[in-house]
């Protein structure tokens, strides 16, 4: 049955060209949702964006960032202090001044300027430890040991790990790095090497010890010298004032002393004829 088209009119019918580029734009923006445009850069990082390949000179904070699906990336740059390793294979072989090989095994701690990471990035990319620390600590290293002997490389950890800590770090400012600290976990030498420097150090330790016992020994001579002076002065002093009057008296003080006890009888002083014996005779107790 035909409808009346006066009656019943067809609707407008929509163009063509309208309804494909509706379709264009929902499917663009359906794309759009689905690749996520949106892209969080978290604490302790920054962000890098790249549109079409090329990197921007503006860091990304963090945050929610917009970006161009397909078009915009982002490389997330960690601004947190890193350890960074050169131990085993990675160690670092150097000559002392003595000619000897050295071995020494660290431990890198950094961390990058947050506001120059694109710059980093765009000079050498993520792989910037290999690029730019290895290179800078190894050279450190190698400066340092090849001003000291072997024995002082031995003994002399802390002002080693001090002196390529700041050379390092001047380098590695010029750089945008910050360093932190470096640490040396271990430092080999030839083991007749290390034989020889011990024995050095007990022999200087042995020579150390027997200086001292000498010292102590001169001393106590010294205080046994001047001990036996003082004696012999005070006994000079003493003979000096021992007369013979003064030398009686204090005989008789005490002979009287010891007559005057209850335990005698009779006593008898033999001393020159010149004195007079004391002679105590108890009393007789009444029966």
């Amino acid at each position: 049955m035909d409808m009346d088209p006066i009656r019943y009119p067809k609707p407008p019918q929509v163009p063509k060209g309208l309804v494909i580029l509706g379709v264009v734009i929902g499917a663009v923006i359906l794309i759009g949702f689905i690749s996520n445009p949106f892209v969080v850069v978290p604490s302790g990082f920054v962000g890098v964006k790249l549109t079409l390949g090329k990197a921007s000179k503006e860091e990304m904070k963090p945050g929610l960032h917009l970006i161009v699906p397909f078009i915009q990336r982002v490389e997330k740059m960690s601004v947190r202090t890193h350890s960074y390793d050169l131990t085993g294979a990675n160690s670092i072989n150097a000559l002392s001044k003595d000619g000897l090989t050295i071995n020494v095994e660290l431990t890198t701690l950094y961390k990058i300027f947050p506001d120059k990471a694109a710059e980093i990035f765009i000079e050498y990319g993520l792989m910037y430890e290999d690029r730019i620390i290895k290179p800078v600590i190894r050279s450190a290293v190698r400066d340092v040991v090849a001003t000291l002997d072997s024995a002082q490389v031995y003994q002399e950890r802390a002002m080693i790990q001090q002196k390529i800590a700041d050379q390092v770090r001047k380098e590695l400012e010029k750089r945008f790095i910050s360093l932190d600290e470096i640490l040396i976990r271990d430092i080999k030498l030839p083991s007749k090497v290390v034989e020889a420097i011990e024995q050095k150090r007990r022999a200087l330790e042995e020579a150390q010890r027997m200086k001292f016992l000498v010292e102590k020994e001169k001393l106590e001579a010294e205080r046994k010298k001047i001990e036996a002076r003082g004696i012999a002065d005070a006994n000079r002093i003493i003979a000096g004032s021992l007369t013979r009057e003064y030398l009686m008296w204090k005989f008789l003080e005490n002979i009287k002393e010891y007559a005057e006890s209850g335990n005698n009888t009779i006593i008898l002083i033999p001393y020159d004829t010149k004195m007079t014996p004391i002679i105590q005779l108890p009393k007789m107790k009444g029966k």
